[in-house]
């Protein structure tokens, strides 16, 4: 007699095998989860104790809170390298924990209040070109020349930052009065002493231009004055000056566009005169954003974790109970 099923039945039976094991898997792990719930509900108050705890924890032992602050600082008469020189100095004295640059500064040398200083340039590419006096294909074999992949970071480097006259300035703050540790910073940078000696000779400098340039411009309204006055001004000795014609004739035209440079220009300088005080001026408003990062919401993660340890030695002690006892069981103790 055959008592051999046939394949079809047999592969029946696999089947059927295997969804009992799933499905005995998934009532056991159903059984694990209403298990935990009911281990959570029972000890609730455990865990509120364990919350209540960290967040206080966490309250009472966080750091002190990081701020960023981003400005734009206008860079005068071509201080660009010192005040990125400034900079480094003032990063590396703090890096080094230097107590006496520190209190020399005017900064309190247990809190100094200001930490790490990044600065880099408003990139502006067509006053770049424009500056330089170069077309796009000599800067294209500019660019070609430097092993540099990124553009952006390209144009701010050191090659080309002395060309910008605006930067951004990162700086990380703490401690309450963040304004003044700015102000220290700015300090610092403005009275470097060769860059007050740069300063003082390019705003003296500058004064004279205006007070040539305006004095120029009074000559030529007297001139032009006179000439008006008298028709026969042509047969004159005026061999020194330029804008006249091989008649000697007064070429009134060249005489007032000159004039028109002269006084563009003398009211373009009296502008930089203004803000040409320091250096480095900050011309955007001084804001500050508190810095947030995850390592700060020690009242989130100190709950988190206790719970998460409880929670985890509680299993621990489950799984060890429930196979001792089935170790037990299979009398392997004995």
């Amino acid at each position: 007699m055959n008592t051999q099923q046939p394949p079809a039945a047999a592969d029946e039976m696999d089947l059927t095998d295997i969804f009992d094991l799933f499905k005995r898997g998934f009532y056991k792990f159903l059984a694990l989860c209403f298990k935990a719930f009911d281990f959570i509900v029972k000890f609730w108050w455990m865990l509120l104790i364990l919350i209540v705890l960290g967040a206080a924890l966490g309250y009472f032992t966080k750091g002190k809170p990081y701020y960023t602050s981003t400005l734009v600082i206008q860079t005068n008469f071509d201080s660009q390298p010192y005040v990125y020189n400034a900079i480094d100095q003032f990063n590396d004295n703090l890096g080094e924990n230097d107590l006496a640059f520190i209190e020399s500064v005017g900064l309190n040398p247990a809190n100094p209040g200001i930490g790490d200083i990044t600065i880099q340039p408003v990139i502006d590419v067509v006053g770049l070109m424009e500056d330089m006096e170069v077309s796009e294909r000599t800067l294209g074999t500019i660019i070609d020349e430097l092993s540099v992949d990124d553009d952006t970071e390209l144009f701010a480097t050191d090659r080309f930052y002395t060309n910008y006259k605006y930067h951004k300035m990162e700086i990380t703050l703490s401690g309450e009065d963040k304004l003044a540790s700015i102000e220290v910073l700015m300090d610092y940078i403005n009275n470097q002493p060769f860059v007050k000696t740069l300063r003082d000779e390019t705003v003296k400098n500058l004064k004279d231009r205006i007070a040539k340039n305006e004095k120029t411009v009074d000559q030529i309204d007297m001139l032009i004055e006179n000439y008006s006055k008298n028709a026969d001004l042509a047969n004159r000795s005026i061999s020194s000056l330029t804008y006249f014609n091989n008649q000697n004739d007064l070429n009134v035209n060249g005489t007032l566009t000159f004039k028109n440079d002269l006084i563009t220009e003398t009211e373009e300088l009296k502008n930089n005169l203004i803000t040409y005080t320091d250096a480095a001026v900050v011309v955007s408003d001084i804001q500050t954003a508190e810095e947030r990062k995850l390592k700060d919401k020690k009242e989130i993660i100190y709950p988190a974790v206790l719970v998460f340890l409880f929670l985890f030695f509680a299993a621990l002690r489950y799984f060890y109970i429930t196979m001792r006892r089935e170790v037990a069981q299979m009398q392997l103790l004995d």
